[in-house]
């Protein structure tokens, strides 16, 4: 099954091979070790370079975070009613 076919599935036992893992895609590795329901239910059948998930982020991805506590912010003050007039539009690019 791939990473993609398993999305939305959960099971109670999981066999991971990280081999067929795109290695340029960490949601890849996160799809396929997440859909144990325990981590004691997840099982990495052949080896894999930890490298590639403890690597860290891309900086497009660290941007992405940053934009989205951004976004979250203003949400915040929009709801709350505390967000300055000055501060205008709907959509993410005019208001970041």
């Amino acid at each position: 099954m791939t990473d993609y076919t398993s999305q939305g599935k959960t099971r109670p036992k999981n066999p991971v091979d990280l081999s067929n893992c795109r290695s340029y895609d960490h949601q890849s590795y996160y799809t396929c070790l997440s859909r144990s329901a325990t981590a004691s239910g997840t099982v990495i059948v052949q080896s894999f370079s930890p490298r590639l998930i403890i690597c860290g982020a891309s900086g497009y991805l660290r941007q992405e975070f940053r934009e989205l506590e951004l976004l979250d912010e203003i949400s915040k003050l929009r709801y709350e009613g505390k967000l300055p007039d000055c501060v205008e539009g709907n959509f993410r690019n005019p208001l970041i």
